[in-house]
């Protein structure tokens, strides 16, 4: 499980079991790992609130507005 935003995270994404990308991810790098689900910006402490839905509430979708 890993959380990317930049360039050098795009390999890393795309070779685990599954990761996701960062709301303030650059362009590129969302268009790189197009397959992937973004999440919230990293000042709004995105991975923080993602984990605690994830682990809260396993098999359901995510939404940085939850």
């Amino acid at each position: 499980m890993v959380f990317g935003d930049a360039m050098n995270d795009g390999e890393m994404l795309l070779s685990v079991w599954r990761g996701w990308v960062m709301g303030n991810a650059l362009p590129l790098l969302k268009q790189h790992v197009g397959r992937l689900e973004v999440i919230g910006h990293c000042k709004e402490q995105a991975v923080s609130h993602f984990l605690q839905h994830w682990l809260n509430s396993l098999g359901l979708s995510y939404s940085p507005e939850d």
